[in-house]
């Protein structure tokens, strides 16, 4: 199998990752130790990276609805945000 895409992610490592069901953004979650991370928004038709949402810590994992309207992030510090995915604001 080859690649079709490599991607230049987070400072740190890069922990999460999750596909909206329409396969059209991909969703990347990490960051440094005890620094606040972030979640990246790829659209996966160019593999360009489209937003980046701020989370208070290292984001370790991320899931999308089954509507692909919003996005949940839990980090390190035990945290979880949730961001609309329409116009990327957090609730």
């Amino acid at each position: 199998m080859r690649p079709i895409a490599t991607l230049r992610s987070h400072s740190g490592e890069t922990w999460a990752i999750a596909f909206t069901p329409d396969g059209k953004t991909l969703a990347t979650g990490g960051g440094d130790w005890n620094q606040p991370g972030e979640v990246r928004l790829w659209d996966t038709s160019t593999w360009r990276e489209r937003a980046r949402l701020k989370h208070t810590g290292e984001v370790l994992c991320v899931a999308i609805s089954p509507d692909g309207k919003t996005l949940a992030a839990g980090s390190w510090d035990r945290t979880v945000k949730v961001w609309d995915l329409s116009t990327e604001k957090q609730r």
